[in-house]
């Protein structure tokens, strides 16, 4: 990992002749698709659920879009206060494969085998996963070797040859989780919050999100350690009951 200006990261990785791409968050604040339209535009991004089974998920679908070296969209990533808007990165895959290897990491198992959607596009997670497995990252994400995320800079040695697997393949190894962890408790509660929403919306409707994610962040505060999922479940179930009790 290295910090260093935009500009400056823009100039070196050009000499590895990999084209440049822009991996965009379709939620949240910072509104980067509509930013990259506003700036740029040259190019249409590409959802990066299309052929899945979330293929009609077009508002809330990550997005990717090649950028030309002196894209003026570049200006905005250098100065937005945004940090989950998503991240720039150079490949030497062809574009349909790297399409295709997204594809597959649109869900991951977690160490107690819960699936979750992986919010690979924000890199306020991003450049965790990457700290955390350094050159290992080649075998979750293979295309990329440059990475631009928040204004670190990472490289990754990878390899031509590897393919597209389909989602959900990837298991989370309870060290990223952990790691994750020691930084910011965020990560897990809004997996939390993401599966009792899709898979218990009987717990999840009951609660104001706000008091919910309260909820979540104070458990992670009391126990000190990082549980996994279905323990943070088990106790909003018996917030739950004894709400109703």
């Amino acid at each position: 990992m290295n910090q260093l200006p935009l500009s400056q990261w823009i100039e070196i990785t050009a000499t590895s002749r990999m084209p440049l791409y822009a991996i965009l968050s379709n939620v949240g604040s910072s509104q980067a698709v509509k930013e990259y339209y506003l700036h740029d535009g040259r190019n249409t991004p590409v959802g990066l659920y299309s052929n899945t089974p979330y293929d009609a998920w077009v508002s809330v679908a990550p997005m990717i879009v090649p950028l030309e070296e002196n894209s003026p969209f570049l200006n905005w990533v250098e100065n937005t206060e945004h940090h989950d808007w998503g991240w720039l990165a150079r490949s030497p895959y062809p574009f349909e494969r790297i399409i295709a290897h997204f594809r597959g990491l649109v869900q991951v198992i977690l160490p107690d085998e819960t699936v979750v959607f992986f919010r690979y596009w924000d890199g306020c997670w991003l450049s965790e996963h990457l700290r955390y497995m350094g050159d290992g990252w080649r075998d979750v994400m293979p295309p990329f070797a440059f990475y631009r995320v928040n204004g670190e800079s990472f490289c990754v040695h990878i390899s031509a040859d590897a393919e597209p697997k389909i989602s959900p393949w990837w298991n989370v190894p309870q060290g990223v989780i952990d790691f994750m962890m020691q930084k910011d408790s965020a990560p897990l509660v809004t997996s939390a919050m993401k599966y009792l929403k899709e898979q218990r919306p009987d717990i999840f409707n009951i609660y104001d999100e706000t008091v919910l994610k309260a909820r979540l962040h104070r458990r992670l505060r009391v126990t000190g350690n990082p549980p996994d999922m279905s323990t943070l479940i088990q106790y909003i179930e018996s917030e739950m009951q004894c709400d109703l009790d």
